[in-house]
């Protein structure tokens, strides 16, 4: 699949600020224009060394439209969702949501994606979760080694953990999948929903 220039993004040149504003909030069921600009979701953040664009930064450029810039950043991959952010937010924004949010987005536009690895092991684990309802870390471990082509990097690690008990060879299932399947199904057509505000 070819990747599109964010340029191209079908937003209309009418409100284009708004209209990304509105996707985003729809996505991430947040309120981005409440975000002041306070600072302390950067200052908080644990991954902050690692990232190109802080995360208030990020929160910004949503505000002011920046398309280009907020879906291409390392930024919204590098993020854990460890919640540091959002719980220490003065007004109570889940800026982990809305650097999910972003990551579909970017996924939709097919904008090249800069932490390549990352994406991959979402992609791992959700397969995992999808299957069986739970994540089976052995599984996604093994996907992700031999998707990256560096198999036996952490073999001590991995040994270790077995050793443990940290991680099943038999994976466990939950009983109820048409549960599950509901529940996949109901945020698949939520998250493709934003076609309306297209």
């Amino acid at each position: 699949m070819q990747k599109s220039d964010p340029t191209e993004i079908p937003i209309r040149n009418d409100g284009k600020e708004k209209q990304l504003v509105k996707i985003t909030n729809h996505l991430a069921r947040q309120n981005v224009s409440l975000c002041w600009q306070c600072l302390t979701c950067s200052g908080g953040c644990p991954f902050a060394d690692h990232m190109d664009l802080l995360p208030n930064q990020v929160i910004r450029l949503v505000q002011l439209g920046q398309v280009k810039e907020a879906i291409k950043c390392k930024t919204i991959w590098i993020c854990v969702g460890c919640h540091t952010c959002s719980t220490n937010c003065p007004n109570s924004i889940d800026i982990g949501a809305i650097m999910d949010a972003l990551r579909q987005l970017a996924i939709r536009y097919g904008v090249a994606i800069p932490e390549k690895d990352i994406f991959r092991f979402h992609k791992y684990i959700f397969g995992s979760i999808q299957r069986s309802g739970r994540l089976n870390k052995l599984e996604a471990m093994i996907q992700f080694k031999l998707g990256t082509g560096r198999v036996f990097s952490d073999i001590k690690s991995g040994i270790k953990m077995l050793n443990r008990g940290k991680l099943e060879l038999i994976p466990q299932k939950i009983k109820d999948t048409g549960e599950l399947d509901r529940i996949l199904t109901h945020y698949d057509k939520r998250r493709r929903s934003f076609k309306a505000h297209e």
